[in-house]
């Protein structure tokens, strides 16, 4: 059994996208005379634009085989197995972590440690998590 769960995406995430690549298409436009300029800001602008969209497009929790694979673009993988989750509590917090919203459920796995996700439907995640270990609690 393989699903996949996109990340839910907050409104200042998509606003904070268009802004930027308005921005970019803006400088870009107001600096073609000058080749320094127009360079720095293709690149440093550019990536800025692709790590945001790469995140944006590739943020999703895959569960496989009694793993969660959890994503967030090209800068984090986590493999987790779900045997190990012992917790599943829901939060609001803005703490670093794979999930493009503030509105996240938490997985406590190990003695100390959590991994803040959202889920876009967190009840059918939750479910799916539960019925491979039901001796996860809930908070």
């Amino acid at each position: 059994m393989e699903k996949v769960y996109k990340s839910k995406v907050a409104k200042w995430y998509l606003w904070t996208c268009i802004s930027m690549t308005l921005a970019f298409v803006g400088s870009i436009y107001l600096s073609y005379k000058s080749t320094w300029v127009l360079l720095i800001n293709v690149v440093f602008m550019g990536f800025c634009l692709w790590l945001m969209f790469d995140i944006l497009l590739h943020t999703d929790y895959t569960i496989k085989g009694g793993i969660l694979h959890i994503r967030c673009g090209f800068l984090f993988r986590m493999d987790l197995p779900v045997c190990k989750i012992s917790e599943i509590t829901h939060k609001s917090t803005i703490l670093s972590s794979p999930a493009l919203s503030a509105k996240r459920i938490g997985l406590r796995y190990g003695r100390k440690s959590w991994v803040y996700i959202s889920p876009e439907n967190q009840e059918d995640f939750i479910a799916d998590i539960k019925s491979i270990n039901p001796e996860i609690t809930i908070d």
